[in-house]
């Protein structure tokens, strides 16, 4: 045991494995770092409906960036549009102000300076993507809001000062009008139901797809090659190309019984929300598990043994750059560029789609179709031709054995039976030299060759030691 301890190569697990270790480190750890996680980039939309000009200052009072998060806003034409563009997931949210905005403000301003009572304030409506995840909505959300609010506590302020100089005191019953002259009316642009398990549904769905994939190629593979040892035994193994055909159909056999059963967890027993058809749902689970299944298997054809030390850290990076945990905008660069590479992203914009945008293509289904079905067909197609390689290359090595066996066939030598004259020689020669060993044993006094020998033997024997003494 000394000795294998000594052995260098008994060393190298460890220290690889703890390498990859190190490597996790480096993949998990920058994702967490921070107080928070600051989004860039947030995309907002503001529409200015108003036949009116105070719209326009709301307009130059757009925040740019509030608690370490920044914004990117887009200006669209209409309602309609900002509406659509929100149900094809383009933004996570919008301001609306309404064609009578400059309008509903002069009536209260008229109300509060009349004295008159009961009037209402302007509005201001938000319009908000509620299938970005609870954080990505939450900050969306803030954020129009501040902006609305500011609008309001601008136009208060302006009331007030011109109330003040005017001398005049506001009735009690408009004080809150005075305060409040704008107020804000949010709405939930999908409508989705309240089971949206914190936005977290298309993530978890992808993660065991990506899982599936991974422990599938492995599994499949150790289990497969014992059963093929078994038939080995029995006479009837199976070739290298044949037992990477019943992988792969095997594979196909588990991805199409886990989707069943994330199915059956998600929706049957959990009872998560989705907007579209659970059987549409199923093919794109499936179509999702069976192209990780394929990917990870092709990465192990290739690297062999050390096919695992690199499925881990793919696995886990296309889990953690998916924007399925964390908006994709909240990540480190490397993250990033990972997150358009690995499939894992176009897994969760996938099943998001379906679930909360009533699968629209535009809403991310569109592109996760497109960047899966690159991968299934190109992992598909190395799969192929590596079994047909393998094909051809079994048969080159029996047609070559065959060509050996034959080459060293005839090169021997002709063998043709004996005739009658040479066994008769060759019968004559063995005995005469059996007879001159009994000879030379009866000389030594041997009595075993004694009893063995027949009489006329034994006769000449002693006639032969006879004259050999004369």
């Amino acid at each position: 045991m000394k000795q294998l301890f000594k052995l260098s190569s008994s060393w190298f697990p460890i220290w690889l494995i703890s390498l990859l270790m190190l490597v996790m480190v480096f993949v998990y750890l920058p994702i967490f770092k921070g107080a928070k996680q600051n989004m860039s980039d947030v995309p907002l939309i503001v529409v200015n409906e108003d036949k009116g000009k105070v719209g326009d200052a709301i307009l130059l009072n757009l925040i740019e960036k509030q608690n370490g998060n920044s914004f990117k806003w887009e200006v669209d034409k209409s309602r309609k549009q900002a509406f659509t563009d929100i149900r094809n997931n383009k933004a996570y949210g919008a301001l609306i102000i309404p064609s009578d905005y400059s309008k509903s403000l002069d009536r209260v301003h008229d109300t509060l300076i009349s004295g008159l009572t009961n009037d209402k304030p302007a509005d201001l409506e938000i319009l908000l993507n509620e299938g970005i995840g609870q954080t990505a909505s939450m900050i969306a959300s803030n954020t129009l809001q501040t902006v609305a609010l500011t609008a309001s506590k601008g136009i208060s302020s302006q009331l007030k000062n011109e109330l003040l100089q005017k001398g005049m005191r506001v009735a009690p019953e408009n004080a809150s009008l005075l305060e409040n002259p704008v107020q804000v009316v949010s709405k939930n642009v999908l409508r989705l139901p309240v089971n949206l398990n914190k936005g977290m549904t298309p993530f978890v769905m992808a993660l065991i797809s990506s899982i599936t994939g991974m422990l599938g190629a492995n599994m499949i593979h150790g289990y497969l090659l014992r059963s093929n040892g078994i038939l080995k035994k029995r006479g009837s193994a199976l070739s290298e190309s044949e037992v990477l055909i019943s992988e792969i159909i095997f594979g196909i056999i588990l991805t199409f019984c886990v989707s069943i059963f994330i199915q059956l967890g998600v929706f049957g027993i959990f009872g998560s929300a989705h907007a579209s058809n659970i059987w549409t749902i199923f093919l794109f689970t499936f179509f999702s598990c069976t192209t990780m299944f394929l990917l990870f298997k092709t990465i192990a054809v290739f690297l062999g043994g050390w096919g695992m030390l690199v499925m881990f850290p793919v696995n886990f990076m296309g889990i953690f750059s998916s924007g399925g945990a964390f908006p994709l905008s909240t990540l480190p660069t490397v993250h990033r560029l990972f997150s358009h590479i690995l499939p894992t992203r176009y897994i969760v914009d996938g099943i998001r789609a379906l679930l909360y945008y009533d699968g629209r293509l535009e809403a991310g289904l569109g592109p996760a179709l497109l960047a899966l079905s690159i991968y299934f067909v190109l992992t598909l197609a190395i799969l192929i031709v590596f079994i047909s390689l393998t094909k051809k290359y079994k048969e080159a090595a029996v047609d070559e054995s065959g060509k050996k066996i034959e080459v060293e066939v005839g090169n021997e030598i002709p063998h043709e039976p004996p005739t009658h004259e040479q066994r008769k020689s060759r019968h004559t020669g063995e005995k005469d030299g059996m007879f001159r060993q009994a000879v030379s044993n009866l000389d030594k006094g041997s009595n075993k060759e004694k009893q063995e020998m027949n009489d006329n033997e034994y006769r000449n024997a002693l006639k032969s030691l006879d004259k050999n003494k004369k």
